[in-house]
């Protein structure tokens, strides 16, 4: 029972994959399939076409083997390791000053607000 709980979970997912990757090439999209995947899924659950017990033990394996799918990302970031070193004074400035800056900012405007502790 288990096995089958879990091979239509993962189809689940592979079929929103796979229609977000088609609905991606199809329109010519500039969004990831991925993102467009789980919106799918997500408008499924919630608008109840799924239930969530049919991912339960899919979602379960793949969130306990999340790490291994961060390889590949890894090592597209040691590839293209000479173009972060190129550019690491704008990632430091992305990355660092402007979210203090933000900060600074959304303070001094809620400083002046009504409500104030």
């Amino acid at each position: 029972m288990y096995i089958i709980k879990f091979s239509l979970g993962i189809l689940i997912v592979f079929v929103c994959l796979w229609s977000a990757k088609m609905i991606v090439a199809f329109y010519a999209l500039s969004m990831p399939a991925p993102l467009l995947g789980m919106l799918i899924l997500f408008g499924l659950l919630h608008w109840r076409l799924l239930r969530p017990e049919w991912l339960d033990s899919a979602a379960q394996n793949l969130i306990k083997y999340l790490a291994f799918f961060f390889i590949p990302v890894g090592v597209g970031v040691l590839n293209h390791l000479d173009l972060l070193l190129e550019n690491i004074f704008l990632i430091s400035i992305l990355l660092f000053a402007l979210p203090a800056v933000v900060l600074v900012v959304v303070g001094k405007f809620s400083s002046r607000g009504r409500y104030r502790d």
